[in-house]
């Protein structure tokens, strides 16, 4: 299902703080059912935080695509759907040692979380549905 975010909405989710941006990033997920990452020729998109190398990612397409300059001009919004998120990429980006940032801004990398955490706070979002 492909959701529009309206000017008012993007304003509104960009004033929260990284805490609010997390709990936020969990409902859309669990609504919307799609993770949005940013890629290019080389695959996806990585960013340091916190000492650790991560994964952005974001629950609208807009959110991501706000990420798309300077250096990554080159990129696109690309969704996952959760269930491929939860039975793929969980595994194979704790096998990377890689964390995840969710829904960084330009004051820092938003709440930066572990795949199976991420996982675990998302099959509950869903069950809850």
């Amino acid at each position: 299902m492909e959701y529009q975010l309206s000017t008012e909405e993007l304003s509104r989710i960009k004033a929260l703080d990284a805490e609010q941006r997390y709990e936020y990033f969990i409902q859309a997920v669990a609504d919307l059912e799609q993770v949005w990452i940013l890629t290019d020729d080389e695959g996806f998109v990585l960013v340091s935080a916190e000492e650790e190398r991560c994964i952005p990612v974001w629950p609208h397409a807009e959110l991501a695509a706000e990420w798309i300059d300077g250096e990554w001009s080159n990129c696109t919004a690309q969704a996952v759907a959760v269930e491929t998120w939860l039975e793929k990429w969980t595994d194979g980006l704790s096998g990377d040692d890689l964390a995840v940032a969710v829904i960084p801004d330009a004051d820092g990398p938003g709440v930066v979380v572990a795949p199976d955490e991420l996982a675990e706070t998302l099959i509950k979002a869903l069950s809850d549905d």
